[in-house]
Formats: structure tokens, C-alpha cells, sequence
């Protein structure tokens, strides 16, 4: 932005522009640049700290699914301290987890009474196996291995989680607060994953590659699989109660609530996974050697076009680059390293269509 000249000072010559100044490093920034050249310099140690470090974010995310379905999702009959039998009806999950569920609502149309956990536990994982094959294929190999890992500990928190746990939350007739909770959950453990360049498994697999092609937000095809897996409970349900001769239309009415579960958990999903989305700067500029700098800094590219200060009449630069929202600070601090002066105009994108840099997956 042209704005009126500031006193030049007597330490800064009359025509001279602010030079690229390095800051000082404080004794914290030491520390962090010593300890980055410390893992450098040892591959083994920074490789094993790496995966220590997505194993247990891995783990966390598994653990939020796991515990919003059992909990707030598809809680089990259970028998409270008067040995009465204390039945919730079930949200329709999405995902692989709504897949699993429909595979238990058939199983009992023809007269299976197990438990329900080990149904659900066996069969996420099983309507995984295809998934992990295109993981492989067309994503990338150690995001597969990560996403395998989620969802095997997944699987296994489903099963073992004591019900203690779950009716920790005296909301089970509360169906917006159930669907709230479990959306927030939901979007929590696949966020995280999405933060160490994983997933939680199921539809996400498959959203992830389409957001990676399509350069844009997740949280959309999300809400697209799971309209579709909800329609197919749905259908399964009612057959399933009326066979029983119940009444169908209690459980099919859950699907309205699931509707803000998945508003939800698509939500928390984009609020948290910033890596498709796209951000526009406009850099207002007297150093000509700004946009260069940039293209050297950053892997994107730029546009410069000539302008004149409405204020001041010199030249200026107009520089316009799009970068990804988690690189916003990077760019922005760097640029004004570079021009202290500089007046940086942030925008959202919607969708970028071209060519722009994503780094790949592993």
C-alpha cells in the first residue's frame, strides 16, 4: 500500500532502500537450530523420534473414533446396577464404520445375537483390506502403512473399550448433543491423521486422493460417501425391523440427527486440515528483488505487474502468488524481512485450477 514517506534517518542514506537484515537469534532460536543440527547430523535418531511421534498421534486419533462410536454413535445395550437392560438406538455412522454397521444390521436379519462390538471390530477392518490396495497404489507407501496402523487400533478400541467408559456421558437421549460430540470426535481423529499425512481409514482413503487431485477441501466428499452409506443403513434397518415386527420408523428418524453428525465431523475436518486449502497474496512492493527472493524461498510461483503509487507517484511492484494456508506465515514473515515497508493483502481461495505445488505424500 503507497502510504507518505517516513524521516529518513542518519544512519540510512537518502536514496537507499532497508536492507535484508538477518534478526538476531535469541537463545530459544539457538537451542532449536542446535537441536535441528544435532537430528541432522544423526539420520537414525531423527527417523526413530519421527515415527515415535506419528505412532502416538496415530494412536490418539484411533482412540477418538473408537471412543465417539462406542460412546456417542453406536452405543451397546448394557445392563445398569438395577440389571436392567438399558437399550440406545444408534446413530448411522459413515465410512467404513457405517459400512460395518449395515454388515451387523444383516447378519441380524437373519438371526445373528452376538455381540455387536465384535461384528463392528471384524468387519471395519475387513471393508478396509480394498482400500488399503489403493492407498498403496495411488497415494503413497508409508501413508499406507500409518492409515493401516489407525485402523488396525481402531478395531481393537471398538472391542476393548470397557462400557464404564462410554456411559461416562448421561446424554444417551440426547440426540443433538450425541451428535455434536461424536462429530467433533469424529473430525478430531481424522484431522490429526490428516496432520501426520495419514488417515483414519475407510471413506477417508478415498477423499483424500480425490482432495489431492482436485486440490481443494476434504470435508465435501465426505459428506457425498457418507449421504449415500446413510441411505443404505437406512434401507437395511427397516428391513431388519420390520422383520422383527417392530416400529421402523423411531430408528429411521436417527438419520436427521446423523445429518448434524456428519455437518459436524466435516466441519472439524476443515477447520483442522488446512493442507488443500489455498490462499492468495497480493505483496505491495518497492524492492525489485522481492519476487525473485520468493520464487527462491518458495516452491510457487508468482505474477509482478508494474504499478505507481497513487500517493508518492514512484514505481512500485504488485505481487500476486497463491500458497497453501499452512505456508501463509512463512511467506508473509519472509516477505517482510525482505521489505519491512511491504503491505501484504491475505485472501481465501475457494479453488485453484493449474498447476500448483503440493508437497507429495510418502
Amino acid at each position: 500500500m503507497d502510504t507518505p514517506e517516513k524521516k529518513q534517518t542518519a544512519s540510512e542514506p537518502i536514496g537507499t532502500k532497508p536492507s535484508f537484515r538477518k534478526e538476531k537469534p535469541t537463545l530459544l532460536k539457538k537451542e532449536e537450530n542446535q537441536a535441528r543440527d544435532y537430528l541432522l547430523d544423526h539420520p537414525v535418531m531423527r527417523t526413530g523420534l519421527e515415527w515415535i511421534w506419528l505412532l502416538f498421534i496415530t494412536v490418539v486419533s484411533a482412540f477418538l473414533f473408537a471412543y465417539g462410536y462406542r460412546s456417542f454413535v453406536a452405543p451397546i445395550d448394557y445392563y445398569d446396577a438395577t440389571n436392567t437392560l438399558i437399550h440406545t438406538p444408534s446413530l448411522i455412522s459413515g465410512g467404513a464404520s457405517g459400512m460395518s454397521q449395515s454388515v451387523l444390521r444383516i447378519m441380524q436379519i437373519f438371526g445373528y445375537t452376538g455381540t455387536e462390538s465384535t461384528v463392528t471390530s471384524i468387519s471395519y477392518f475387513v471393508i478396509n483390506i480394498p482400500l488399503f490396495f489403493i492407498a498403496w497404489k495411488f497415494i503413497g507407501h508409508k501413508f499406507t502403512v500409518i492409515t493401516f496402523i489407525n485402523v488396525a487400533v481402531s478395531s481393537l478400541f471398538i472391542k476393548v473399550i470397557p462400557e464404564s467408559w462410554t456411559n461416562i456421558f448421561s446424554i444417551s437421549n440426547d440426540y443433538i448433543a450425541r451428535a455434536l460430540v461424536a462429530g467433533i470426535l469424529t473430525g478430531l481423529s481424522s484431522g490429526l491423521a490428516y496432520m501426520i499425512g495419514s488417515s483414519a481409514g475407510g471413506i477417508d482413503i478415498v477423499t483424500f486422493a480425490i482432495a489431492e487431485r482436485k486440490s481443494t477441501t476434504v470435508g465435501k466428499y465426505s459428506v457425498i460417501a457418507n449421504t449415500i452409506i446413510v441411505l443404505l443403513y437406512t434401507i437395511i434397518n427397516a428391513i431388519r425391523l420390520k422383520k422383527a415386527g417392530g416400529e421402523a420408523f423411531g430408528e429411521i428418524s436417527l438419520s436427521l440427527y446423523t445429518c448434524i453428525y456428519f455437518f459436524t465431523s466435516a466441519k472439524t475436518l476443515d477447520l483442522i486440515n488446512i493442507k488443500n486449502k489455498k490462499t492468495q497474496l497480493q505483496i505491495n512492493t518497492d524492492n525489485p528483488e522481492m519476487a525473485t527472493m520468493l520464487l527462491r524461498a518458495f516452491p510457487h510461483g508468482c505474477t509482478v505487474v508494474d504499478a505507481i503509487g497513487g500517493y508518492t507517484g514512484k514505481p512500485r511492484k504488485v505481487i500476486f502468488m497463491v500458497v497453501s494456508a499452512s505456508e501463509v506465515k512463512q511467506v508473509v514473515d519472509y516477505a517482510r524481512k525482505v521489505d519491512p515497508e511491504c503491505f501484504v493483502n491475505v485472501t481465501s481461495s475457494n479453488q485453484v485450477y493449474g498447476k500448483f505445488y503440493t508437497k507429495p505424500i510418502k
